[in-house]
């Protein structure tokens, strides 16, 4: 009787433990992806704030980095991992080295700034930390999350990391030629995503019109991401590509 009794409390326990834990996989999982966004719009709007090749120097960008910094670090200490801690804070370093820069367009015309000294630890330390998060990323249980979650998500990052390729690449001056894509991964990239939306749109036509929204977001700047050659559009390009993730981020949240 004891060892009966014994095995139905360890089974009750099982069922109500395992959901538990398979809820906090998945919130963590939510917690790393919704970091790696925030990496992502952190670089790259600390590239176009000083990029000639578009519009440099408007507040938005530079508002939109700060707020998203201390979204990372207000994350970074729910996540509670050192090493992604240590990163998070080098990028913060990085980013406020940067105002040893000139601050306007009067100022950059009066000097000629080092950008690969004070812009390129910045790309460094962000593709470590994306590195890290990654890493963690794969390693968090995904048994919580359905195929739709998972895609949407792996869509949202794609997009991310093509954008934050091209930021990279278009900034001529800045010193950071490891870390462009090449044209094959450009082109791999772009594959993947349209593979993932038309997937997306075919399997959630309960979802179609943010998916179809998303996907003529990036639709808009298509051509101008798989040609890298020169005619650069930075902001136009950061715009369109937001807009996309956040309807992409805010589908996954929602499931």
């Amino acid at each position: 009787m004891l060892l009966r009794q014994l095995l139905c409390v360890s089974l009750f326990c099982l069922l109500v433990v395992s959901p538990v834990r398979a809820e906090q996989a998945g919130d963590e999982r939510s917690l790393i992806h919704e970091m790696r966004s925030l990496a992502s719009s952190i670089c790259t709007n600390v590239l176009i704030f000083y990029n000639q090749s578009g519009s440099p120097f408007v507040e938005r960008n530079r508002q939109s980095y700060q707020q998203s910094l201390l979204r990372l670090q207000s994350l970074s200490d729910r996540l509670g991992r050192p090493e992604v801690a240590e990163h998070v804070r080098a990028l913060s370093a990085s980013i406020d080295s940067t105002s040893e820069l000139p601050q306007s367009g009067a100022a950059l015309r009066a000097t000629s700034p080092g950008f690969t000294r004070w812009l390129l630890p910045v790309v460094e330390w962000h593709a470590q930390l994306q590195s890290d998060l990654d890493v963690l990323y794969e390693a968090a249980e995904s048994n919580a999350e359905g195929k739709a979650k998972t895609d949407l998500r792996a869509l949202s990052q794609s997009l991310n990391e093509l954008k934050v390729g091209y930021q990279i690449a278009a900034f001529s001056r800045l010193g950071a030629e490891q870390w462009v894509m090449s044209e094959e991964a450009v082109i791999e990239h772009d594959e993947n995503i349209v593979a993932l939306f038309e997937s997306l749109i075919a399997d959630n036509p309960d979802k179609l019109q943010v998916l179809e929204r998303s996907y003529r977001y990036y639709s808009f700047t298509r051509a101008l991401l798989l040609d890298q050659t020169g005619n650069w559009a930075p902001n136009a390009v950061e715009r369109f590509v937001v807009l996309a993730v956040a309807d992409l981020d805010h589908l996954a949240a929602e499931l």
